[in-house]
């Protein structure tokens, strides 16, 4: 069945197809985050089929999406080395619940998504949590500010190149800007943070 609309159909059926066509967003300037759509209807009925209810077909649609949000994020900045992919991490919680990384797939989709369009790229997973975190699902800004701040830490690395956060979706841009705060503290400079969707 489509993801969207339930009609018979392999992955997405083609009157939804054109609803995923990514149209890219600046969902903030400093940080820079980007998404390639809005979490609302066709986004938000394939994120959650691919990612909770395990809609592998799905995982072409969203990588061309966040491919998308990456090469906008970094624009004429991969003179400076490859593209690097830092996949927001996934809890131990979701791990064990969903069976896989999810963001460990997704980001490793996207460099393959990059790398025939002609943009070398690699994932380098370079932040992981410190403590747990609640679920941010039914927080407000303010709670998911809080819930996240010091969650994350970064370790160093000599590799060098242009890194890009990668997450599936943003709301309060909360989780990716801890992240991005963790890489900084590491003494990295991310280019900014790309997500497939963007909930306002």
């Amino acid at each position: 069945a489509c993801a969207v609309c339930g009609r018979p159909a392999l992955h997405v059926c083609p009157t939804c197809a054109p609803r995923l066509v990514p149209c890219v967003e600046r969902v903030s300037t400093r940080p820079a985050v980007v998404a390639a759509g809005r979490y609302d209807g066709a986004w938000s009925a394939v994120v959650p089929a691919w990612k909770e209810r395990r809609h592998a077909g799905l995982l072409p649609w969203l990588s061309v999406a966040l491919a998308s949000a990456v090469l906008e994020v970094v624009g004429d900045e991969l003179a400076g080395g490859p593209l690097l992919l830092v996949p927001v991490p996934t809890s131990r919680r979701n791990r064990r619940r969903r069976g896989v990384d999810h963001m460990d797939v997704l980001a490793r989709s996207t460099t393959a998504v990059l790398r025939r369009c002609g943009v070398a790229g690699e994932v380098v997973p370079l932040v992981r949590l410190a403590r747990q975190t609640r679920d941010q699902a039914d927080l407000g800004a303010q709670e998911r500010e809080a819930n996240v701040r010091g969650a994350f830490v970064a370790r160093r690395t000599a590799r060098r190149g242009t890194l890009v956060v990668v997450d599936d979706v943003t709301t309060t841009g909360a989780t990716v800007r801890a992240v991005l705060h963790a890489l900084a503290a590491a003494g990295h400079v991310p280019s900014g943070a790309a997500a497939v969707a963007w909930r306002p």
